[in-house]
């Protein structure tokens, strides 16, 4: 009696699974459970996260060039500020890099591999060329501040525009010797040497002071926007299908009922 009341369910759970619409309301069930897991997924917050990382460096990128300008002027007293701000950056950068290169692994979508890795590329380059100018443009001032003393103890018409083309080499501009100073050979010798030193601080503080990086870490934020905004614009579109979908699943569902009693 009871095998053949098993056997009765099982033949007409067979015959309903043959029936096209059971196998349409079990589509639409599993749609509307993708949509739904898909809708879960926190993609813009994944991208706002990374859009603030980046806008992050670049406030740290400016902060670090306005105490790189105090170094090339000697203004600036402790160099560990300088290198704990190029610390950041090469952080936020190795991480970053790291990050999407985990994510373009997982198959999740992420910036281009050329674009991140020389993002990365750039940054490092330029924490290097700042640790070099600040040890360099450090033991400058040094020498500086010796001639310049050597310098002040000459006749006024001779020290006076030494004094001034010092003054512009302070703070960077490269210049030169100026011709016709009854200056020592010895003291000429170490003013020349010192303006030719300043005057490769300044090629040196062109590499650093550009937009590069600032440009590289632009390129990323805007691709991280645009992937927020797609995935904006999709997610604004699942509630419409999920109720068209739900919709289709209803009217199949009596239709399926109207056609199990028929």
């Amino acid at each position: 009696m009871e095998d053949t009341k098993n056997r009765t369910i099982a033949d007409t759970f067979n015959a309903k699974l043959k029936t096209p619409w059971v196998w349409l309301i079990i589509l639409i069930t599993l749609g509307l459970t993708a949509l739904f897991y898909f809708s879960q997924k926190p993609g813009v917050i994944v991208y706002s996260r990374y859009i603030k990382s980046l806008s992050d460096y670049q406030l740290m990128d400016m902060e670090l060039m306005r105490s790189m300008s105090a170094v090339r002027c000697g203004y600036a007293g402790d160099s560990m500020k300088v290198l704990s701000q190029s610390m950041s950056l090469r952080e936020l950068a190795v991480s970053f890099a790291r990050e999407m290169d985990e994510f373009s692994s997982r198959g999740v979508v992420a910036p281009p591999p050329y674009s991140v890795h020389e993002f990365e590329r750039r940054v490092l380059s330029k924490v290097a060329g700042v640790r070099r100018y600040l040890s360099v443009r450090q033991a400058w001032f040094g020498t500086y501040d010796k001639v310049y003393a050597d310098v002040a103890f000459l006749p006024d018409n001779v020290s006076y525009p030494l004094l001034v083309t010092l003054d512009s080499a302070r703070f960077g501009f490269p210049v030169t010797l100026p011709q016709g100073l009854d200056v020592p050979d010895s003291l000429a010798l170490r003013v020349k040497a010192l303006l030719d030193e300043n005057v490769e601080h300044a090629l040196a503080w062109n590499r650093l002071d550009n937009h590069e990086t600032v440009l590289a870490g632009e390129d990323l934020i805007q691709y991280f926007q645009q992937e927020s905004m797609n995935e904006i614009t999709l997610k604004a579109k699942i509630p419409l299908v999920f109720y068209f979908l739900t919709l289709i699943l209803l009217l199949s569902t009596f239709f399926f009922i109207f056609r199990s009693k028929n």
